[in-house]
């Protein structure tokens, strides 16, 4: 299937056509728009992220140590805005194992570690961090529909949840399994989780992307076009084609390095295809559409930029701007001459990747191109070993290097890592401290081999840059957000400390949960109407909210001894699940009036509370005093007028513990965190080639399983059984404490303050996979005791499950309630990061099984009608394990497989850059690698040396 990239998907909104131009935009000033760039640095600068890690691959059972440094875009420098920032691990399927809250330190760095739990499954994790401020630049709208919207309390809510976020900082690495034995990683094995279906392979193919430089093709104009192939999987494709208009050949073309290349072509009115033939089958593929009116743009160098330009308004003024993350370099009116012509010398530009716009006194951007210049003025500040190192070190063997970081005349911090190299992996991340502020960090997508743009000058690697300026040209720095005003107001500023923010909102008016029904949601039914005893048991709330109290349908009331339900209940209506609360659904607004909302955070005996009044239609934000570990984070909202009662002080709040009892007030955090995964790049979950050590077939079979093996990265073995599994409830896709996620739930808005057992098992697959990149809705199974008891659709009458029949209804309901619930467990075929991935689907069939986990011997955990989260603070990251061999005698049967020997994130240098690591080796010969990180005094990044 062809897939054709057009200008829009890789630029700025260029503007095409001579009607469009300015069409809807108020004209300024070149000094207008000048100004507004040359301030947008100070006012709008963003930050970057770099994680310096202790290893490039690890084993289940490791610990991965890691670094952040935190730098503002413009210079390069430690940041002096944000001193928060969050550092998350994500499994394969793109779910979240553990988040860490880092302090930012005055210049710009913190530490952490993540511990990888044997309960854990292999594959491809990822880091992924980024401060809050850096959440307002990048964001667009994942899909979703109108149905979807319905599941949230407001629109806003949906929109908030469905973000994406490019330019966060990502790293993805191996996790590998255990070692059968311990210390022999000689096999590296990677188990995916149990699946009731096996992944399809897709069918060998090409695809085609191309790339006009400046954004668009100009008819009758010289045009330079950019173009990468790839294979069904996303590797890259040498090969030679054609580009032909009409039957006539007009061009032949080429790939070079990473299946890029380019060609110029003088396009007309009619469209150009390029014709390829791969794997004996031929390919067409059509390039965009010429345009009549427009821009093209060429460069010669990085210094001179040559225009084409026809069809343009001549009663417009044209300018020309340069900006180097985010900040104006240069900016100049353009003129045309007669025939449409003009060139651009540059002045000399920062080292880093360049944006060259061209636009009009609109607004408009007319052509657009990113360029990498680089003034050799970076990379010099190397650390290198300059005595102590051998090629082999003995078991327990003390260790003392001798390094040096070049170029630095004062005492420098940096990190320095030490391992084992011969654990390695081979890797497609080639990546480090420079090559990823300088160029990564500014392209969509993953860089792969991003050492080879800078191991040498000549015109191959020039060329390669180049192109890959060309095809993965993402702008970080968007031009139009920059030069226009009304951009200006960000939604989060630069956190100091742990901030709560968030907002006050009515209660909806949810019917209770009915013991009665229990025995239909089996059925995918429950109870849509309400009996005329529970009309009678409202009672008005005393508040101006428009809420009430109303406690569930006692069951023991219909529930014989013997378990059977007396069906002899009036006026009870069942009908579909998913339109219990249908009454509710839609927009709901902010407080008409604004009221007082309390906070008190718990941090073992220590406390600390606030009460504030709303605003802006019941806002709120409060910071929190700095804490290690977790603590609980208490909130209610109340009419003034009741403070006296409604008070975490008053004694006559009698229903504060009670769960089932409805709150004056939904109250809500507003969780800015990323819930949406990037789905990897071919380069990013797979390895150079690699011959693994010699096997034979009897022990390559005791390797195979049903599901899918991994030997190493590039060798599948693949199960032949056919048709859908059993699920194997012993591992769970996801497992979460309950309570935890029922208030990430409710602070999402898919919950609105108030726990309902009717919802929750949909309630967890909304949080955890949204739509699952479907616009129709997804079958859930709920399960208790080895029981399905609850659907959202109508089951297939041959569904095996054993469901709730002959139980004690109001048992079931007890134990149901949020205060018994230990542990949700979630099962599904779906991946997160993979949503475009086909997955059987069966209207009769459960797309995904959430499973509820009780506490055991009847045990309870304190639940509360109002707010109350196990919040975590700050990380306080764990002491590196450097055992001291001198002082001990050797052990007689090794026990000690450490992989990385040495860690250590804060080395101080001398004045002449000089420092000492010593260590001792683990209990097996070693050879070692070491890497390091840093940033100078003067703002100069730090890099391993040779």
């Amino acid at each position: 299937m062809s897939r054709y990239i057009y200008t829009l998907l890789v630029t700025i909104a260029l503007a095409i056509t001579t009607s469009a131009l300015g069409k809807d935009n108020e004209e300024r000033s070149l000094d207008e728009i000048r100004d507004v760039l040359q301030n947008s640095a100070s006012t709008q600068g963003q930050e970057k992220v770099y994680i310096h890690m202790d290893n490039n691959c690890y084993f289940l059972g490791d610990t991965i140590w890691y670094k952040a440094y935190v730098v503002r875009a413009d210079d390069l420098n430690y940041t002096d805005m944000s001193r928060i920032l969050y550092v998350e691990l994500l499994n394969a399927d793109g779910l979240l194992v553990e988040r860490q809250n880092i302090v930012v330190s005055s210049r710009g760095y913190g530490a952490g570690n993540f511990c990888l739990d044997d309960s854990l499954y292999t594959g491809y994790y990822e880091i992924r961090a980024y401060t809050r401020w850096m959440l307002n630049f990048n964001v667009s709208e994942h899909r979703f529909s109108r149905q979807d919207r319905l599941s949230f309390y407001s629109k806003q809510m949906a929109k908030d949840y469905y973000r994406l976020w490019d330019g966060l900082y990502s790293r993805v690495f191996p996790v590998y399994a255990a070692p059968e034995e311990a210390g022999d990683f000689t096999y590296k094995r990677i188990y995916t989780r149990p699946k009731q279906r096996l992944t399809k392979q897709k069918k060998p193919s090409l695809e085609a992307s191309f790339f006009p430089e400046g954004g668009n093709l100009i008819e009758g104009v010289p045009c330079n076009v950019a173009f990468e192939l790839v294979d069904q999987l996303g590797q890259a494709v040498k090969l030679s084609g054609v580009i032909k208009e009409g039957d006539k050949e007009i061009g032949s073309i080429a790939t070079t390095y990473m299946g890029r290349g380019e060609f110029t072509i003088t396009p007309t009115d009619k469209r150009l295809e390029a014709h390829f033939t791969y794997g004996d089958k031929d390919y067409t593929f059509k390039l965009p559409k010429a345009e009549p009116a427009g821009v093209a743009l060429t460069m010669e160098g990085t210094s001179k930029v040559n225009l084409y330009a026809k069809g343009l308004p001549s009663d417009r003024r044209y300018g020309l701007s340069v900006l180097c993350r985010g900040a104006l370099q240069h900016f100049q009116e353009i003129t045309f001459d007669a025939s449409g012509k003009l060139s651009v010398d540059l002045p000399s530009l920062p080292t880093g990747v360049n944006d060259i716009t061209v636009f009009d006194t609109y607004g408009q951007v007319l052509a657009d191109r990113l360029i990498f210049v680089n003034n050799h003025d970076y990379g010099f500040n190397k650390v290198n070993i300059e005595s102590g190192k051998k090629v082999n070190y003995a078991p327990y063997e003390l260790i003392s290097l001798d390094m040096k970081c070049e170029g630095v005349s004062e005492p420098t911090l940096l990190s320095i890592a030490v391992r084992d190299t011969r654990t390695d992996d081979p890797s497609y991340d080639t990546s480090d401290m420079m090559t990823d502020l300088l160029l990564g960090s500014e392209l969509k997508g993953f860089v792969a081999n991003a050492a080879y743009y800078f191991e040498a000058d000549d015109d191959a690697h020039t060329q390669a840059l180049d192109l890959l300026m060309k095809v993965q040209g993402w702008r970080k720095y968007k031009w139009k957000e920059l030069s226009d005003t009304l951009y200006n107001y960000r939604r989060y500023t630069p956190e100091q400390t742990l901030t709560v923010e968030g907002g006050v909102y009515q209660t909806p008016n949810i019917n209770p949960v009915d013991p009665a029904e229990m025995v239909n949601w089996k059925k995918g039914q429950g109870l849509t109407g309400r009996s005329s005893d529970d009309d009678e048991d409202e009672e008005e709330d005393e508040s101006d909210s428009d809420t009430y109290e109303v406690n569930p349908f006692d069951a023991s009331d219909i529930t014989n001894t013997d378990g059977d339900t007396d069906t002899s209940i009036s006026n009870i209506e069942f009908g579909d699940i998913n339109d219990v609360n249908i009454h509710i659904e839609g927009e709901h607004g902010g407080l008409r009036k604004e009221v007082l909302l309390e906070a008190e955070i718990t941090v073992g005996k220590e406390s600390a509370g606030l009460v504030q009044k709303t605003e802006n239609g019941g806002h709120f934000m409060f910071q929190i005093p700095p804490f290690y570990g977790y603590g609980y984070l208490k909130m209610r909202a109340y009419n003034e007028k009741d403070s006296l009662k409604r008070s975490m002080a008053s004694r006559s709040d009698k229903n504060a513990l009670d769960e089932t009892a409805f709150p004056d007030y939904y109250v809500k955090r507003d969780l800015f965190y990323p819930m949406f995964t990037t789905k990897y790049n071919y380069y990013q979950d797979h390895a150079p080639d690699y011959v693994p050590p010699a096997i034979d077939e009897d022990e390559l079979s005791e390797l195979s399983m049903e599901n899918e093996d991994h030997l190493l990265q590039n060798i599948d073995v693949k199960g032949r059984r056919k048709g859908r599994r059993a699920i194997d409830y012993s591992k769970p896709a996801y497992a979460v404490d309950a309570y935890t996620v029922y208030n990430e739930i409710t602070d999402r808005g898919l919950s609105y303050g108030i726990y309902d057992m009717r919802t929750f098992p949909v309630q967890v697959c909304k949080y955890l996979f949204g739509n699952m990149g479907r616009h129709v809705s997804f079958n859930v199974n709920g399960r208790y005791d080895s029981y399905t008891y609850y659907r959202n659709y109508a089951p297939n009458s041959n569904d095996p499950s054993l469901t709730l029949d002959n139980k004690n209804v109001q048992s079931f309901y007890n134990n149901l309630m949020l205060k018994r619930l230990k542990e949700v467990r979630v099962f599904t075929d779906y991946e997160p990061r993979n949503e475009d991935s086909t997955m059987e689907h069966s209207k009769e069939l459960a797309d995904v099984v959430v499973e509820f986990k009780s506490f055991e011997d009847n045990a309870s955990q304190p639940t509360f009608r109002d707010r109350h989260i196990l919040i975590q603070g700050i990380f306080n990251p764990m002491e590196f394990y450097n055992p001291d061999y001198g002082n001990q005698e050797l052990p007689d049967v090794p026990t000690d497989y450490r992989r990385t020997l040495y860690w250590n994130p804060n080395v101080r240098t001398d004045e002449e850059g000089r420092f000492n690591a010593s260590f001792y080796n683990n209990s097996k010969e070693t050879r070692i690698k070491f890497t390091a990180a840093g940033i100078t005094p003067d703002g100069k990044m730090i890099t391993t040396g040779r």
